[in-house]
């Protein structure tokens, strides 16, 4: 037994003795390598803004991730990486020195040496534009990256003047009942109805103007929104043209018929520069505005019209709140259409009621914006009417309402504390409600609900998730909100007196590229454009 025990013990002592020297070969090994490990890098910004990082193949460049929105001649001008360095090594400079990252031409250089001193090796340090996230996760980033005024986009009158009833024909521009409209990604044209019809039939005489197609239809760069070309109208008669939209692909479509024999003809762009494409006439008038200039008809596009989309328009104002659908396939609109039902009363407030569908197909829902009797008020003749959110089921039946309580809405308040009376235009007179416009919005695979509104001298936008439970973005970012009193947006010139149109909207996306734009045209301010990326 005594002898086993020895044997055993010395055993032991020998597996000891390896391990112990295994271990030390491991750790002179590691004592030897000169390495910034590939885990755990990041870089701090001045302002402690966290930016994630990604190694090349050969380990030997970092690449600090950044969105392309964001400046890196002042975001990594003064930053401080953290990192990990192989057993016992040394950096020069030290990692807690902070270092300007932002010249891609100049990257900064850490040498690490190993622990045991026989070693050296070289890694660089620059930037790169973060990863994209996976389609059907939404966008990531909603910048904006244009406004001008409606003088700075070319159109007759003087940025800053006041705007009465006495002046805002001659001294200003005014109200341009304009509808923004993509026509390709890299241009947006806006449709005036003002300029296209005149306004014979104005409640008062100063408004009363004679049509000017000069400024009908105005092309801009998307990027820039400066004037860019013109728009080929074929043998379209521009007074007779009711309203523009673009479908989710930046394809421009035109409803044409005002109140002609009860017709409409519906046309697209591909871009400006290309001659309209007639994708046929409806036996219906989608204007049934019976105060042509104010509020009143509107087109919305789901979908890609050169293979398969919808348009929705509006319909005779009725308690079951009608509007037409029609189908479009490869180009061509169905002579035949459907009449959908909202549940929601068309003729109770002003002349307005939106529906913007999620899809093209029969069982895609859609969203509803109304103008009702105002909830909180006895719905007096001053009351212009709650503006009001509804997801429908594609057969009519009530999917989800607005919530007034997460937007801020609520009690005739936002979230700067300015209180509005949640009208969205005016008194009844000129129309009550006539632009709370919603927009079923699809990018990058997600859905999202847009509503805008508008009241005396209040502009809103409010982008949600597509059950309207949650604000995604609100006043004063992508979902853009303005009060203006004394000043306007941009601080210069005086107030903006009287009512508002409220807010037209127009969207597209790019599948390939991933990443869309969203114009917001804001009565009598101006254009705002987004650009929508998907980065991480």
């Amino acid at each position: 037994m005594k002898l086993q025990h020895y044997i055993l013990g010395a055993s032991i002592l020998a597996i000891g003795a390896t391990v112990a020297s295994c271990s030390d070969d491991i750790t002179e090994q590691k004592r030897s390598e000169a390495r910034i490990e590939n885990y755990g890098f990041i870089v701090r910004g001045e302002d402690g803004t966290v930016y994630q990082t990604k190694f090349s193949e050969d380990g030997h460049t970092i690449y600090i991730k950044i969105n392309p929105f964001v400046d890196a001649s002042t975001a990594l001008n003064n930053a401080t990486p953290t990192f990990f360095l192989s057993m016992g090594a040394t950096v020069t400079p030290p990692m807690s020195e902070p270092q300007n990252f932002a010249d891609p031409d100049s990257p900064v250089e850490y040498t690490v040496t190993s622990g045991d001193g026989s070693h050296q090796d070289k890694f660089y340090v620059t930037y790169t534009v973060t990863d994209k996230i996976p389609v059907g996760e939404g966008y990531t980033h909603g910048d904006l990256i244009v406004y001008k005024n409606y003088g700075q986009m070319g159109y007759p009158g003087v940025f800053g003047s006041q705007v009465t009833w006495e002046t805002h024909v001659t001294a200003t521009y005014g109200d341009l009942l304009a509808f923004p409209a993509f026509c390709g990604k890299d241009k947006l044209v806006m449709f005036s109805r003002r300029y296209a019809w005149g306004d014979d039939g104005a409640s008062d005489p100063k408004c009363k103007m004679e049509p000017n197609h000069a400024y009908a239809f105005m092309v801009y760069d998307t990027e820039t929104l400066t004037l860019n070309g013109t728009l080929n109208t074929g043998n379209i008669d521009l007074s007779q043209v009711v309203a523009t939209a673009s479908d989710f692909a930046g394809n421009m479509v035109a409803a044409v018929g005002r109140k002609a024999g009860g017709k409409t003809d519906f046309y697209y762009w591909t871009s400006p520069e290309s001659a309209p494409v007639h994708m046929g006439t409806v036996n219906v008038s989608v204007d049934m505005s019976n105060h042509d200039t104010d509020g009143g008809p509107y087109i919305s596009v789901s979908g890609d019209v050169t293979t398969k989309a919808v348009i929705a328009g509006a319909a005779p104002r009725t308690a079951t709140g009608d509007h037409y659908k029609f189908q479009v396939s490869n180009g061509a609109v169905s002579s035949n259409y459907d009449i959908i039902h909202t549940g929601h009363d068309a003729n109770d407030k002003g002349w307005f009621q939106m529906v913007s569908f999620y899809g093209a197909g029969k069982n895609d829902p859609y969203l509803v914006g109304d103008t009702e009797i105002n909830l909180e008020t006895t719905g007096t003749a001053n009351d212009s009417g709650q503006p009001r959110v509804y997801l429908n089921n594609a057969d009519g039946t009530n999917a989800a309402t607005m919530d007034y309580h997460t937007t801020g809405v609520n009690l005739w308040r936002f979230d700067d504390n300015e209180e509005w009376a949640v009208r969205s235009g005016g008194w009844l007179e000129r129309g009550g409600g006539r632009r709370p416009t919603v927009h079923a919005m699809v990018l990058n695979g997600k859905r999202y609900a847009y509503w805008t509104t508008g009241s005396d001298w209040r502009d809103r936008g409010i982008l949600m998730t597509d059950d309207l439970t949650a604000t995604i973005q609100e006043y004063p970012n992508f979902g853009w909100g303005l009060t203006v009193k004394e000043t306007n947006l941009t601080g210069e010139g005086s107030s903006w007196l009287k009512y508002s149109f409220g807010m037209m909207v127009d969207w597209m996306w790019d599948d390939e590229e991933q990443e869309g734009y969203v114009a917001v045209w804001s009565e009598r301010y101006g254009v705002h454009m987004f650009k929508l990326t998907c980065y991480e």
